[in-house]
């Protein structure tokens, strides 16, 4: 799982808010039940240094430990029936004044036996997916809504169907998702603009997100801002690679528009060594850009033309503009 450091801290930070609330709530609790009935704040006052004397016991040898344990039990037992019965007597139940965690496995903590709790990984995902959909401004990008019927059923001049060519990438990058892991292929969406390369590539990022039998962290990122945030970077001088992790690390990296970013002698550069990195590590990226191979290499190398059309599955977009179809 390698999620950005901003999902991670989101996430942290409403576990630890669930937690704060909950003991918040029980302290309340407390003070009002402790003020009514003081025999109830005794009770657990004696809770408490039973149990402040556990660490004490520690030290004694293993036969004296288990007979003073055994008795601690029955002193603490017969403490707990007590504070319960006058709960319960007046009409509150028996774990009224616990705190009540929103996850019982791991107490609001994030992890249990230093594994990372199910809560933690959901509420990673949920924060994953508010983070897909501000980076792309297109929340309702998915597969359910990707109509083919703007793809004509014609066959094309060069002999194509295009509706049956992208209902076959359709089903691809539906398989692409639900089959997503760590050795998957990386793609390049190439076609003119207006064809469902970022519609396609936003569904693929959606549930690959969402997918609760793994925990892949995808970002995604339109090639100007990528661009924008590595030189911001690189220039501070601050010494923090926080941008250039989050593209190089990431289990899925999505460029969208390659080739819409600004020309220069960094861009090139950038986009060169962040695809070489990813793909020396193994990991996959997936690119749209409306540059045919030919103006790849003019704009970004011959060599990083040759990565990307020789090691990335390849999607050649068809059909009309869609945007247009869609304001005829």
């Amino acid at each position: 799982m390698s999620y950005s450091a901003e999902v991670y801290s989101r996430a942290k930070r409403i576990i630890d808010e669930r937690r704060s609330a909950a003991d918040r709530d029980a302290n309340i609790k407390k003070a009002d039940v402790y003020a009514k009935f003081p025999e109830v704040r005794e009770l657990d006052n004696q809770l408490m240094r039973k149990m402040a004397n556990f660490t004490m016991l520690m030290l004694r040898s293993q036969s004296e430990l288990d007979e003073v344990l055994s008795s601690m039990k029955a002193e603490i037992d017969s403490i707990q029936q007590k504070r319960a019965g006058i709960l319960l007597a007046n009409g509150l139940p028996a774990d009224y004044l616990e705190p009540h965690y929103t996850c019982k496995k791991c107490d609001d903590l994030g992890r249990k036996n230093g594994i990372l709790c199910s809560c933690y990984k959901g509420l990673c995902r949920s924060e994953a997916l508010n983070e897909l959909d501000r980076s792309s401004g297109s929340a309702s990008c998915s597969f359910d809504n990707f109509d083919l019927s703007y793809y004509t059923d014609n066959g094309a001049s060069d002999g194509t169907n295009p509706r049956r060519k992208m209902q076959n990438y359709y089903n691809f990058c539906i398989n692409y998702a639900n089959e997503f892991s760590e050795n998957s292929p990386s793609i390049v969406m190439m076609g003119r603009t207006g064809l469902g390369k970022t519609h396609l590539s936003l569904s693929i990022a959606k549930a690959v997100i969402a997918n609760e039998k793994s925990s892949f962290g995808v970002v995604y990122a339109p090639a100007q801002k990528l661009v924008s945030e590595l030189e911001r970077e690189h220039f501070s001088f601050s010494g923090t690679n926080a941008a250039l992790k989050k593209y190089t690390e990431c289990d899925l990296l999505i460029i969208d528009d390659l080739g819409a970013e600004f020309p220069s002698q960094f861009t090139t550069a950038a986009i060169g060594n962040l695809i070489n990195e990813r793909l020396y590590e193994n990991r996959p990226t997936i690119i749209s850009t409306n540059l045919s191979g030919k103006e790849l290499a003019e704009r970004y190398s011959e060599r990083t033309a040759s990565r990307i059309l020789g090691e990335y599955r390849k999607l050649f977009f068809v059909g009309e503009d869609i945007r247009f179809l869609k304001n005829r």
